[in-house]
């Protein structure tokens, strides 16, 4: 069967066991200040998601499984989805069980992009500090907006919640009515150029695999 890219997150991230991860973000800004300590930052463009992924020790054949669709991906010619292992599921909701096969759509976005309001959530969830989502917009090609709840907030009895905050501000491409990913949410990424190590052979095993990713927009 041919490859595809991006690959899916069946293909790809849930063959991964995970070790440790750093995820976090690459800010791409301009800085500047004066002597008095005054400060001044300029957003040269919008962040971007990045991690760091260890795997744990595992049988040879396996690792070198993952080393070839590493290396099927040609550098940082073609993507994949993958999220953060720490965020499958809202916080309030750790197996998903409660969600269920919610609907869940953006109800209204603010006027400066900072913030969205849901619907079809069940009744009194909670989204918490923390928890991530996804965004699928646009075609050819289909975008994937990869976001951050910055504040607490429940869903009332129609499953709808007010504007929170999010993280990073909304593309231009997103608008109300598009759907919410919040079960296993994920972004599109690369591998960072030179950082995969397929890992040490020992006997029956392969120790210290890893790689560093960072989105691709």
């Amino acid at each position: 069967m041919t490859v595809t890219y991006p690959y899916s997150l069946a293909t790809f991230a849930d063959q991964l066991a995970i070790s440790t991860v750093v995820w976090d973000i690459q800010r791409n800004d301009e800085n500047s200040g004066g002597g008095d300590g005054r400060l001044w930052q300029a957003e040269l463009s919008s962040p971007l998601w990045i991690g760091t992924v260890e795997l744990i020790m595992m049988p040879n054949n396996r690792a070198k499984q993952i080393a070839a669709l590493i290396r099927k991906l040609h550098g940082i010619q073609e993507s994949f989805y993958l999220g953060d292992p720490l965020s499958l599921y809202p916080q309030s909701d750790p197996t998903g069980s409660v969600l269920g096969s919610s609907t869940v759509t953006i109800a209204s976005i603010s006027s400066d992009r900072s913030a969205i309001a849901f619907s079809g959530l069940p009744a009194g969830y909670v989204l918490t500090l923390g928890d991530k989502f996804t965004v699928l917009y646009g075609s050819n090609p289909q975008r994937v907006g990869f976001f951050e709840i910055s504040e607490t907030a429940t869903a009332n009895a129609s499953g709808n919640t007010g504007q929170i905050g999010v993280f990073p501000y909304v593309q231009s491409g997103i608008s109300a009515g598009q759907a919410v990913r919040l079960a296993k949410p994920y972004c599109k990424c690369v591998i960072m150029p030179g950082s995969h190590n397929p890992g040490s052979a020992r006997k029956l095993h392969t120790e210290g695999a890893g790689f560093k990713v960072i989105q691709k927009k």
